[in-house]
């Protein structure tokens, strides 16, 4: 990800192949409600994220369905991962930030993901194993493949309702190599756009400049 786009990397996933969630599930794929799992409380709370980060509507109570992303780095050196951004977006904000892809980036990046990503099959493989809980969603990028540990840089996404998180075509990890290849096929137009949502919301911090220039979802 390096010096590029601070992008969400849900980027086009729904309706079992490429766009985003929103409220579309993958053909033949009924999700899974679990409780939100402590890897995506918020860091400075150490509980679940509680508001839309764009709106502040209310996300734990009642149907209301979201969102959730976190950036992280790890250096091996030290044996440390530090979580670089974290956000809850619900559907409705989601939708509007969408809205900053251009026609060409849109049609660029699900050309791209379509090539390296069945997410109806995925979630049907994990949802019929008896997986033992969100982790084994995320145990190595969706593009790539590259396990965890691997990577020098990656993004997680879930997909909440309330106070459950959703398994199902989410949540994803995507790593570093596969967010720069969609990162360069966003048009100019796109990539301000997605830095001005950044600098909005997360502030124009050096660390969040210098690596993620606004953030690309889904």
């Amino acid at each position: 990800m390096a010096n590029h786009t601070y992008k969400k990397c849900v980027v086009f996933l729904s309706n079992g192949t490429l766009a985003c969630p929103r409220t579309h599930r993958p053909p033949n794929v009924r999700p899974e409600r679990i409780p939100i799992p402590e890897s995506f409380y918020s860091i400075e709370t150490e509980e679940p994220f509680s508001t839309c980060l764009a709106c502040d509507r209310p996300l734990l109570s009642g149907s209301a369905e979201y969102l959730i992303e976190k950036g992280y780095r790890q250096y091996d050196a030290y044996d440390v991962q530090e979580t670089v951004f974290e956000y809850a977006l619900c559907m409705d904000c989601h939708a509007t930030m969408r809205q900053s892809f251009s026609d060409a980036s849109t049609r660029r990046c699900q050309a791209y993901l379509a090539e390296h990503i069945n997410l109806a099959e995925r979630a049907g493989r994990l949802l019929g194993a008896d997986a033992s809980g969100p982790g084994d969603w995320m145990r190595r990028c969706v593009v790539h493949g590259t396990p965890q540990p691997d990577l020098t840089e990656y993004q997680v996404v879930a997909h909440c309702q309330g106070d459950a998180l959703l398994l199902a075509h989410l949540p994803i990890l995507m790593g570093g190599p596969a967010i720069d290849a969609l990162v360069e096929r966003l048009s100019d137009e796109t990539i301000d756009d997605l830095g001005g949502f950044r600098d909005e919301h997360l502030g124009p911090s050096p660390e969040l400049q210098r690596t993620l220039q606004g953030p690309v979802v889904a």
